[in-house]
């Protein structure tokens, strides 16, 4: 594999080992990934994590990113609930939520944040394009139960963009204390 091909085939994208696997077959595992360590001591690649690269001019969509740096995750808390327009404030982080481990990862391409949540609580998110998040609902109640509020009082939280019928369903699911939450305009 030489870094024009990889180049020709990656350009603009986030891959694995396994993508060029799938690409360049005829190759030995062992031989592309030192071909790989290669490129990125060089600066030809740029290593997001362990296993996981992009090119250096690559645009970055750090949704997009939250989803591939951790998974399984999907986007929730504060990053989802501001991209509904349901918080004003613009998250210093990614935050996500997963059934494993709570875990940070920075980078330079920012800060990722994953809060466990438990196995059972693991759903109630949609797939959009290269990516992953909760619907409005289940991100706040997700935010409701991780950071442990028992009240909208004092939160700058925009409820007319809340569908209650949605929120009430999504709500059977979680513990008493949530479920207790009152959604007042």
């Amino acid at each position: 594999m030489a870094y024009l091909q990889l180049l020709d085939r990656f350009e603009d994208r986030i891959f694995t080992i396994l993508d060029i696997q799938k690409v360049f077959w005829a190759e030995k595992e062992s031989l592309i990934r030192i071909q790989l360590f290669r490129f990125a001591k060089r600066g030809l690649l740029t290593s997001l994590k362990r296993g996981l690269y992009c090119l250096p001019k690559t645009k970055i969509d750090e949704l997009e990113l939250a989803g591939r740096l951790y998974q399984p995750s999907y986007l929730s808390l504060e990053t989802a609930l501001n991209y509904y327009g349901i918080i004003p404030d613009i998250p210093l982080g990614v935050t996500s939520v997963t059934p494993v481990t709570t875990k940070k990862i920075s980078n330079q391409f920012g800060h990722f944040h994953y809060q466990k949540i438990k196995s059972e609580l693991f759903w109630g998110y949609t797939f959009v394009p290269n990516y992953q998040i909760a619907f409005a609902e289940k991100a706040l109640l997700d935010y409701f139960y991780i950071r442990r509020k028992t009240s909208t009082t004092d939160l700058r939280l925009d409820l007319a963009r809340i569908n209650r019928k949605v929120y009430n369903k999504f709500a059977k699911e979680f513990p008493d204390w949530v479920r207790k939450i009152k959604l007042d305009d």
